[in-house]
């Protein structure tokens, strides 16, 4: 027996793959706008990236590796007249000595206030240019009173520690290019047997090595 034809249910029936193809039309749609949007995000961040990468290259640019003849004669300019500061020169490159006294207090190794204006003269001339830089802690041979340091080693290591630690925290100079050593009273550069000669033995001093030994 033959049934009544239902038009209505047929018709729904029939019309079901124009339902599921406007499901896959909103899908491709969709995805398309995912696709659109994670292309556009990589392209942002690829110009960031080379703006970034410009920047860095801009860095790296004005650091530059000075020949000791110039270093040297910006160093004698800007420190001609202070008179806790030495100039010198050996085979490893230039030396800024700098006297204890205006550095730190007795047996201390908390960099003083009054040291600030030369250490951040130092900073201006090493953020100039990417020479490694030894910074060397010394003292004279009068054995330590202090509960904080046992030996004139350790106190000798903790002053260099500390003026790195200044150079550092300025965020002008890369912490890689900087390494500390206390010697204590085992470099004398005088004879102990004197105030005089145990002054010049306490001392700090900023080794900027020469990396142009090749030119």
């Amino acid at each position: 027996m033959l049934k009544d034809y239902d038009y209505n249910n047929s018709k729904d029936y029939i019309n079901r793959w124009v339902i599921s193809y406007a499901d896959l039309v909103t899908l491709l749609l969709a995805l398309f706008l995912v696709m659109y949007a994670v292309n556009t995000a990589n392209l942002k961040a690829n110009a960031t990236g080379k703006n970034n990468q410009t920047t860095i290259n801009a860095e790296i640019k004005n650091q530059k590796v000075v020949k000791m003849p110039e270093l040297q004669k910006e160093l004698l300019t800007e420190f001609n007249n202070d008179d806790n500061v030495i100039l010198l020169k050996d085979t490893r490159g230039l030396i800024i000595r700098l006297k204890d006294n205006i550095l730190f207090g007795s047996a201390e190794s908390e960099v003083q206030p009054e040291a600030y204006q030369t250490l951040n003269k130092i900073i201006d001339i090493l953020s100039k240019i990417d020479n490694p830089v030894i910074i060397e802690g010394h003292t004279d041979s009068f054995p330590i009173k202090s509960e904080k340091y046992s030996s004139n080693w350790e106190l000798s290591t903790a002053r260099a520690t500390s003026v790195i630690n200044y150079l550092v925290e300025s965020k002008r100079i890369n912490p890689r290019r900087l390494s500390a050593v206390g010697y204590g009273e085992f470099a004398p550069i005088a004879e102990n047997t004197s105030n005089s000669g145990r002054m010049k033995n306490r001392r700090v001093d900023i080794i900027i090595l020469d990396n142009n030994t090749g030119d």
